[in-house]
């Protein structure tokens, strides 16, 4: 049967990942804070769990059964954000947010026979299991919001966050079956042997982590300290142009930076002195051209060539369209016409 030292060995694992991630500067800060209160969570569930199997104390079985229903959305948010910048994750916070919310009310539902909560939570996992294998499906490229050198970790990391998940259903399932089955004693062992697989999971994820963090840091300054401004602008540029981020309305600085693997004083200084241009100028640039190309090579109406070359307003595509080369973009496509 669980002890429950076991119960409190895992919690404290979580615990150090939550302290390796909380000051793992490598993350966005709400990044950071969606990971913190993820495993915040699961250090409160599996002290519950260790409470209701080793001493049989069950005063806190509402919020053990609760928990599960947050801690679901909280894992693919999580990765979301590392994802996504902010300002598009508000919606996203919303919307996960109600959906858990609406679930923790089923869970807490007075009711003769507690079937309700087991169906709840095994719908959440299993909806946010698919929400984050499609996720995941997309690649490493996916987290833009971090540097370049740590996607592919993260990327593992998640997968491995996925199989939990995963299992996590199967073992749920059959502690379900064998409760029906007034089978509490296996139940009893089959929590003891998830929880010690869980155990050794996690104190691997903890190892990498926390080489990952010390890693990434120095990656993150090996090219301000070795390469200089020119290195600097040349893989912003090359980051830019390969992985067409440059067509994203929503990049910032910030995420450009992630993605060279500089801080966002060390990029700006570097295009400042290398280009004689601010991050956002040296970006617009760029869309400019791949503007004009689009007018030259297709009959695209000015609308859509902005939005394609990533520019968010009509003014701005303008105005830096007429700055560039000196006329405004309908006139631009007659004179190349015209010119072939």
């Amino acid at each position: 049967m669980i002890s429950i030292p076991v119960s409190f060995l895992l919690a404290a694992l979580f615990l150090g990942l939550l302290l390796s991630v909380v000051f793992w500067r490598g993350l966005p800060v709400i990044a950071r804070l969606c990971f913190a209160l993820l495993l915040a969570l699961l250090v409160l569930e599996t002290v519950f769990v260790g409470l209701r199997f080793a001493f049989g104390i069950f005063s806190f079985l509402p919020l053990q059964r609760v928990l599960p229903v947050w801690i679901a959305p909280l894992a693919f948010l999580s990765f979301l954000s590392l994802t996504q910048a902010l300002e598009r994750l508000r919606k996203s916070f919303l919307f996960h947010g109600v959906i858990a919310s609406v679930a923790a009310m089923l869970v807490l539902f007075p009711q003769e026979a507690r079937v309700l909560p087991d169906v709840v939570i095994a719908l959440s996992f299993t909806a946010y299991a698919v929400l984050l294998a499609r996720h995941w499906l997309r690649g490493p490229d996916e987290l833009s919001q971090i540097p370049v050198q740590l996607t592919g970790r993260w990327h593992r990391i998640e997968a491995v966050v996925l199989a939990t998940m995963i299992a996590t259903l199967i073992v749920d399932g059959g502690i379900a079956v064998l409760f029906a089955h007034s089978e509490e004693r296996a139940a009893a062992w089959l929590v003891s042997l998830a929880t010690l697989g869980l155990i050794t999971t996690v104190a691997a994820v903890l190892m990498w982590v926390n080489l990952g963090a010390k890693g990434g840091l120095r990656a993150a300054a090996r090219p301000a300290l070795n390469g200089g401004n020119e290195k600097i602008v040349q893989k912003a540029h090359g980051v830019l142009v390969e992985q067409e981020l440059f067509r994203d309305t929503g990049l910032t600085a910030t995420r450009l930076a992630r993605r060279v693997g500089v801080p966002d004083r060390e990029l700006s200084r570097a295009i400042n002195a290398g280009k004689g241009q601010s991050v956002s100028q040296f970006v617009n640039h760029l869309r400019v051209e791949e503007a004009a190309r689009l007018l030259t090579t297709t009959d695209a109406p000015a609308t859509q060539v902005m939005e394609k070359a990533g520019f968010l307003t009509r003014s701005n595509f303008y105005r830096e369209f007429q700055k560039r080369y000196g006329m405004p973009p309908g006139d631009y496509r007659k004179k190349m016409q015209a010119a072939d």
